[in-house]
């Protein structure tokens, strides 16, 4: 065997992974974007970029950029209007043919052996994903970091408890994930909702049984430049989160997992830190407003998890306020939060705003 056919080998056993990059008013980062893609030390992948039928010049940008770099394999599928981030990774996992399928934001960058580092374990042994580790550019915030060692975890109680316990990230970007694992357990993004990603994360962490983490960085995150939030997008952003919950409790219900750890402690957790999230602003109209809400999106009794032992003695005073007529339950939560948080100067645990 002479040397090129080994390397032509060498490819042939390589899994194929599809790259999906949903395109929308990124005209100043595509090509940063591409060209990391370009860079990539990994041979068999396929590139999938949506245009999202933006208003910038982002298409024209990537038409210019392709006529003069050549990649494996590129694949452009045009949306009729504009549809969203979810619509757009859809639409890309609908049409992707690679084996393990990558999200990767138009605005952010891949390291260079980003999917050579990450497809590694895969070459070895099945995992229905593997995520990695990230670096943030353009901002001094701390972001939810990846606190697992480097390894596999191979059941899924595992899994969902290091979720649980925020130990990696809800982001859908950089992890590699298993085509027909995410098509056999609808593993889509809602579409028309922002913060699809949290929703995504939680079905995903519900349903793998086998992840393998990787502590290096192979995904650059870039935060764009924003002004502070005023109410007026504090409202939106929490009309939009309810939905989110709406959409996580009906999950847990059709899954039949009211009385499972876990998805009760991450589930009420998200809540009740809105809730909260909105009392450190002094929104105390915007609680008023949402909180019968989320009083009514209950679908089990904090009495009933504390006597089968799914939640221990702080969470059954955190969320008593459910046993409570709606007027009293309102004025109960705001209570605990004055008690556990504002008198005691106690920060929010991953407070939203």
């Amino acid at each position: 065997m002479n040397s090129e056919e080994s390397i032509n080998l060498s490819i042939n056993k390589l899994k194929k992974v599809s790259i999906i990059i949903p395109v929308y008013n990124v005209d100043s980062f595509i090509i940063q974007c591409l060209d990391s893609v370009r860079s990539q030390s990994y041979t068999n992948l396929e590139v999938i970029l949506v245009d999202d039928c933006g208003t910038d010049n982002s298409m024209a940008v990537v038409q210019e950029y392709l006529k003069h770099h050549s990649f494996t394999e590129v694949k452009i599928l045009h949306h009729t209007h504009n549809r969203g981030l979810s619509a757009a990774r859809n639409t890309g996992l609908e049409a992707a043919t690679g084996e393990y399928v990558f999200f990767l934001d138009s605005d952010d960058e891949l390291t260079d052996d980003c999917i050579s580092v990450m497809a590694e374990p895969i070459e070895k042994f099945y995992h229905d994903f593997v995520i990695a580790n990230y670096e943030v550019k353009g901002s001094d915030k701390d972001y939810p970091a990846l606190t697992l060692s480097t390894g596999a975890l191979r059941n899924n109680k595992k899994i969902l408890h290091s979720y649980a316990e925020g130990r990696w990230y809800m982001m859908a970007w950089n992890k590699l994930c298993n085509r027909k694992f995410l098509l056999d357990n609808k593993l889509f993004f809602e579409e028309g909702l922002l913060h699809e990603d949290v929703i995504w994360s939680f079905k995903l962490a519900c349903k793998a049984c086998s992840m393998y983490v990787i502590q290096e960085p192979t995904y650059r995150y870039t935060i764009r430049a924003a002004s502070i939030m005023t109410g007026t997008d504090i409202e939106r952003d929490a009309k939009q989160y309810i939905k989110v919950f709406e959409a996580i409790t009906q999950f847990v219900v059709n899954e039949g997992m009211q009385q499972a750890q876990d998805e009760y402690t991450l589930l009420e957790g998200r809540k009740s830190t809105l809730l909260f999230s909105l009392l450190q602003r002094n929104e105390y109209g915007l609680y008023n407003r949402y909180y019968p809400y989320l009083h009514e999106m209950s679908p089990i009794s904090p009495w009933a998890a504390f006597k089968s032992k799914t939640i221990g003695i702080k969470y059954l005073l955190r969320d008593l306020h459910y046993l409570l007529p709606m007027a009293w339950g309102k004025r109960y939560k705001r209570l605990f939060y004055n008690l556990y948080y504002k008198w005691r100067g106690k920060p929010i645990e991953g407070a939203f705003w």
